[in-house]
């Protein structure tokens, strides 16, 4: 499997960048030296999917930024993505490995200690657990769960755990005390005026809470 080698990744969603396009945010962000971008715009039909993400490989591809998109295993392989993340309702893990392969990653969202459990189990390369604090974007599953769950998460699994929902600059080192691996975010960068800025800010902050030599230190500018 490939190792996971960042600590921040960056989700997006097109609603949050104050009517300019998608691309232009993250180039500037790329720019800015995002370790890994998750492509997350589920309203899309396959088509506009494609198309965005053919746009986005075009700007992380010469800087070598993982580029992992969500559910969709076909359009990772089509396109020659870095990897996938899958949801409760996705393709299961084995299943999209056996397509993916061993050099492909496959990341899973979870939202509970026996969610991160089993991805674990079944091969996954990291988990995402959320929402750990109260955020506007991940009300649909539910009350925040807590550093305390997120602790009992990273202990009863190997898996690099990465913390989502509501992180902040000053919340980065509570999340790492409570055993993550990194963090994934969305408003926190996507959902700022300047965009290259952000990711300047919490990088900054990633890189005093992880201070191992890894992606987020490899192409930054």
């Amino acid at each position: 499997m490939p190792p996971v080698d960042f600590h921040l990744l960056l989700v997006t969603d097109r609603s949050l960048v104050r009517g300019r396009s998608l691309a232009s945010a993250l180039q500037e962000s790329v720019d800015a030296g995002v370790p890994a971008i998750q492509l997350r715009e589920r309203d899309l039909s396959t088509l506009e999917l494609l198309s965005l993400a053919q746009q986005i490989r075009a700007l992380t591809r010469d800087r070598a930024v993982p580029l992992i998109i969500n559910d969709r295993v076909d359009l990772a392989v089509a396109l020659d993505l870095d990897g996938v993340h899958l949801r409760a309702s996705s393709l299961p893990v084995r299943a999209a490995r056996r397509v993916l392969g061993a050099q492909r990653l496959i990341g899973r969202s979870a939202h509970s200690v026996t969610e991160v459990q089993q991805a674990g189990d079944d091969g996954a390369d990291y988990v995402i657990l959320g929402p750990i604090f109260e955020t506007p974007s991940k009300r649909e599953f539910g009350a925040p769960l807590g550093l305390a769950v997120l602790a009992a998460a990273c202990r009863h699994t190997s898996v690099p755990v990465f913390a989502i929902g509501g992180i902040t600059r000053e919340r980065i080192a509570s999340v790492r005390d409570a055993g993550a691996f990194g963090v994934a975010m969305i408003g926190g960068i996507l959902g700022r005026e300047h965009v290259g800025k952000a990711t300047v800010d919490m990088l900054a902050s990633v890189r005093v809470a992880w201070p191992s030599h890894s992606r987020d230190d490899s192409h930054a500018r």
